[in-house]
């Protein structure tokens, strides 16, 4: 019967699905962890995050010309050991898109239907599977950035793992003098925290170039009476300043007048499904808090490949994309299957040249 050739018939050779997939991947997303990390293939399942400040460095020995030179002492280095997780989900099509599919492909060449169009209607699953496990690695990333710590709870991976304890990366966390919030816009005092951390991390041979804050903490900032103040007096502008305008380039133009890093605002919602298919927004980067860095190179994402890759299973066709490994198959009662799997890890070996200022809090 013709009703029997499926979509995956179609794209049985895993060449020809990953022609599909290299068309589609350029209206794929890009997950925002790689602004951030560096990829680094890994054979092994196991990762290790070496903690150390690799851009302090001291200065040398001043020594006699005839004399030796004296050995230095190397920075301990802190390790955090683990292994690679498995992001992954699998999509199934319904009935009815199965056979929306099958009339598709039997017209194909036909009335106006190409393979652009079948491409089309497998982008929203091929999509969900390629670029789902960055979006859970990208909640990873900053939720450590702005906490310190990654959690897998029932609430941010409710149909995957929960693991028991937070991992906790050891970034240098310190607290506001006033709690920063609308209620103590005239007590509070931002710019002297900031100063105050700053001075801290040169003092430990850090520079820091960047601080990252959401928007809800950037604006709870600028309504303080000491950044009016400060703001005003930098404008020449002893006139009220409203919040609307202040804006994060300018505010980087006045920070860096006062030898402070620039600012850069994280608003990056990431969609989590619940058991009963509900989607959640949730921002992983949470409020009151101030992430100070020296540079925005932070890490390695580990990758390794998926053992399908190596042992395929027959009657799957396969394609890579994003480093994705992703199958598309069917199986005896003509349902239609997309799955992703993506081994990887964000690690953090810049945690020790971080630090984190908690603004709800004094102590």
């Amino acid at each position: 019967m013709a009703y029997q050739t499926t979509i995956v018939n179609l794209l049985s050779e895993s060449k020809s699905f990953q022609l599909v997939m290299d068309n589609a991947v350029a209206r794929f997303e890009a997950p925002i962890w790689n602004k951030y990390l560096t990829e680094k293939f890994s054979l092994s399942l196991d990762w290790r995050g070496i903690l150390a400040v690799m851009e302090n460095s001291p200065a040398a020995s001043v020594i006699d010309f005839s004399s030796g030179k004296p050995i230095a002492t190397r920075p301990s280095v802190s390790k955090i050991n683990g292994e690679l997780a498995a992001f992954g989900n699998k999509y199934q099509l319904s009935k009815r898109e199965v056979r929306d599919l099958l009339e598709l492909q039997d017209n194909v060449g036909k009335m106006g239907i190409d393979l652009t169009t079948l491409i089309d209607h497998l982008i929203p699953d091929v999509r969900r599977a390629t670029v789902g496990p960055h979006k859970a690695i990208d909640r990873l990333l900053l939720e450590a950035m702005s906490t310190g710590k990654m959690t897998m709870t029932a609430a941010n991976n409710p149909k995957g793992v929960v693991w028991n304890s937070a991992l906790d990366w050891g970034i240098k966390t310190s607290f506001a003098s006033v709690i920063w919030s609308a209620a103590n816009a005239a007590t509070m005092k931002p710019l002297a925290n900031i100063k105050k951390e700053v001075k801290a991390g040169i003092a430990k041979g850090l520079r820091y170039s960047g601080i990252k804050m959401s928007s809800a903490t950037f604006d709870i900032m600028v309504g303080s009476a000491e950044f009016q103040g400060a703001f005003k007096t930098s404008l020449g502008n002893f006139t009220e300043v409203s919040n609307a305008f202040i804006a994060p380039e300018t505010v980087t133009q006045l920070f860096r007048g006062i030898g402070l890093p620039a600012i850069e605002l994280i608003d990056y919602p990431v969609q989590v499904e619940g058991k009963d298919g509900v989607y959640t927004t949730i921002l992983p980067f949470e409020d009151n808090r101030v992430t100070f860095v020296v540079d925005d190179n932070l890490g390695e994402l580990l990758y390794s490949y998926a053992n399908e890759q190596r042992r395929p299973v027959a009657g799957k066709s396969y394609a890579t994309a994003l480093n994705v490994l992703v199958s598309k198959f069917s199986d005896n009662d003509g349902n239609e299957f997309t799955e992703g799997e993506f081994n990887a890890f964000p690690v953090i070996n810049a945690a020790n040249s971080m630090s984190i200022l908690k603004t709800d809090a004094t102590s």
